[in-house]
């Protein structure tokens, strides 16, 4: 529960502390959501803040299965040991446990395949954190930008080729043409003026 806890914190933290400070004047939930997808997420090519010019996640749908993939067996543990205060006994205590780890399971799944997904694009270089690691691509070797079966693919003048998943239609479940097209904007800006933003 420790690591759930501390999941929990890191979310509040990371996102709505962060999210809160990127949007001022919106007195709604989704008009605050609205604004942040359009301001910070996609960002603009003038727009830097701390070295970060976009920050681009897997889509809501995939954060949406995250979620319930994370918290739905949870419940169900919770319950579990909830089964267990009521009905004292070595059988409940183990079914809560095994409860337990599977919802520890499907955490830690759903927050290493799509909660921690993201591509950001920084004046220095290009991190790609992908649910098989992280990537940091510096812009003096990208050569071009393209859109795959697995996210955006930044090909480098060495002639390799690195995907960012965040971008990709299986993980957001749909496509991301549109989301694509703010990426390749920036990539090009920052190509054709061969020196940060």
């Amino acid at each position: 529960m420790v690591a759930l806890y501390d999941l929990a914190r890191f979310w509040h933290e990371r996102f709505v502390t962060n999210y809160r400070r990127s949007v001022v004047g919106s007195t709604s939930w989704l008009g605050r959501f609205r604004c942040e997808a359009r301001a910070r997420i996609i960002g603009t090519v003038g727009d830097v803040r701390d070295g970060v010019i976009g920050v681009w996640r897997v889509g809501w749908t995939g954060r949406l299965m995250g979620y319930v993939l994370a918290v739905g067996p949870a419940g169900g543990a919770l319950s579990a040991w909830l089964g267990v205060l009521s009905h004292l006994g070595t059988q409940s205590v183990g079914s809560a446990g095994i409860a337990t780890a599977v919802a520890l399971g499907f955490g830690l799944f759903a927050w290493w395949g799509l909660l921690r997904v993201r591509l950001e694009l920084t004046t220095d270089v290009i991190v790609m954190v992908n649910p098989w690691g992280t990537q940091r691509l510096p812009w003096s070797r990208v050569s071009t930008v393209s859109l795959g079966n697995w996210g955006a693919q930044f090909h480098t003048t060495d002639g390799f080729t690195y995907s960012a998943y965040a971008l990709s239609g299986l993980a957001g479940g749909t496509r991301q043409d549109e989301r694509f097209a703010d990426v390749r904007r920036i990539v090009d800006a920052q190509l054709h003026r061969g020196h940060p933003l």
